[in-house]
């Protein structure tokens, strides 16, 4: 997996490109976005003050990346279980 694009607009952290996860540094109400959808990441994601203010780097780029790996399988499992019902769901109306 390539390193993860991210960026700070305040308290607000975006991570990622194609599937985005959106961190709000105050009140962790966090959520992703992908495929023009948005839904709620209920996983709490904390960095320290010193590795915002860039020192530690290294840890901060393993922190950033572990996290982005975390909600890209997050997303994955979405995208299955959306999958697999709209399999079910035409086996539903092929039975009747």
């Amino acid at each position: 997996m390539q390193e993860a694009q991210v960026t700070r607009d305040g308290n607000i952290l975006t991570i990622g490109k194609d599937i985005q996860l959106i961190v709000n540094l105050d009140n962790q109400q966090n959520y992703v976005k992908y495929d023009s959808r948005k839904v709620p990441y209920q996983r709490e994601i904390v960095f320290g003050k010193d590795l915002l203010e860039g020192k530690r780097q290294n840890v901060f780029r393993t922190a950033i990346n572990y996290y982005y790996e975390q909600a890209c399988r997050f997303v994955e499992g979405l995208q299955i279980a959306e999958n697999y019902q709209k399999t079910i769901n035409t086996t539903v109306r092929e039975i009747k």
